[in-house]
């Protein structure tokens, strides 16, 4: 007969075994019930390993384009707000110009002249304002400012140098001597051949954005808009003419033209604004299907990968209990000796 020897090192051992064993699983019980999955999720799923990662891809792919499209929306709602003071301007001056109709007083044309002064000096600044480092109105060339700093000056220079040529060819001594149907040709020559592409360093191509996994749409204007260029364009020919000494029916027909030019670029500006407002209402609602979208996705995964933590945190605690227990037992084990009973 064989028998096999027993000690109290050799069940000492076997708790220890037991305790170690306890403890690996404490680990993951631990961490599963703090995170609400598997702990090991390659383990638990086995071949269907690879749909739960397909879910995770796809909802990081939509997060990414929705923190994108945060980006567009800020570049977007900056360029309301810039385009609003512009239109505003552009009606500031179009009141005025209004009211000025048939006046010929000096202190009027004065106010008027200083009027479209401060318009083009609030385009000018409007038009170079940038979010992010990027020009809100340079198209797609957002690292140049689409106005340079001389702007301003080389548009009066310009159209100084025209107004003088046109004089000298008309046979006039001063801008009064001009008659209201030479100003009338003036104006139309000049506003035709005027190169507004040269005058700003924008883009025609404006900045479209993917917003949802199908659909793009333009997320930014271009100052090469002809709202822009109608509201430069008025209030340049105001600022420079109505202080000019023109006759009452030359200044009368300032007067039609540059109305007219305002008009377009309120409306043409508020057109841009529309434009924008539309991208914007599409990226909300594409943010809203994609978080939906997401809201499936993750259901989906978490009935994947998801743990019953309040069963996890039972597991846990009668793990932690019998860990207990085991210290204890170990601990009386390890106090017996032979000597105690001699």
């Amino acid at each position: 007969m064989k028998t096999t020897s027993i000690s109290s090192l050799s069940v000492s051992q076997a708790m220890q075994l037991t305790v170690s064993s306890s403890h690996t699983e404490i680990a993951k019980l631990q961490r599963e019930s703090v995170s609400g999955t598997f702990d090991d999720v390659g383990l638990e799923l086995g071949t269907r390993t690879s749909t739960s990662l397909d879910y995770g891809r796809e909802t990081t792919r939509l997060q990414a384009i929705i923190d994108s499209n945060s980006m567009a929306d800020q570049r977007m709602q900056s360029s309301q707000l810039a385009m609003k003071q512009m239109s505003d301007s552009g009606q500031t001056l179009l009141n005025s110009l209004v009211a000025l109709s048939g006046s010929s007083d000096s202190t009027s044309l004065k106010v008027s002249a200083d009027t479209a002064m401060s318009v083009l000096e609030n385009f000018a600044s409007y038009a170079n304002v940038s979010t992010n480092g990027e020009y809100l109105f340079s198209g797609i060339n957002t690292d140049v400012a689409p106005l340079n700093d001389t702007f301003i000056s080389d548009l009066k220079d310009d159209f100084n140098t025209s107004f003088s040529d046109f004089m000298s060819s008309v046979g006039a001594s001063s801008p009064a001597d001009i008659t209201s149907d030479q100003m009338k040709t003036f104006l139309a020559n000049y506003t035709s051949s005027f190169d507004w592409s040269s005058k700003t360093n924008a883009s025609d191509n404006t900045m479209n954005s993917r917003i949802s996994t199908s659909e793009s749409v333009t997320t930014s204007s271009t100052l090469k808009s002809d709202g822009f260029k109608n509201l430069a364009l008025s209030s340049l020919i105001t600022s420079q003419l109505a202080t000019a000494g023109l006759s009452s029916d030359a200044l009368s027909a300032v007067n039609t033209q540059v109305t007219t030019l305002a008009g377009l670029a309120v409306s043409g500006i508020d057109a841009q604004r529309s434009s924008v407002g539309l991208s914007q209402e599409r990226v909300e609602k594409a943010n809203t299907a994609m978080k939906s979208q997401m809201d499936i996705i993750n259901t989906q995964l978490t009935s994947l990968v998801g743990v019953d933590t309040y069963e996890a945190s039972v597991r846990l605690n009668t793990l932690l209990t019998q860990v207990e227990t085991s210290y204890k037992i170990t601990s009386k084990i390890q106090d017996m000796s032979l000597v105690n009973y001699l």
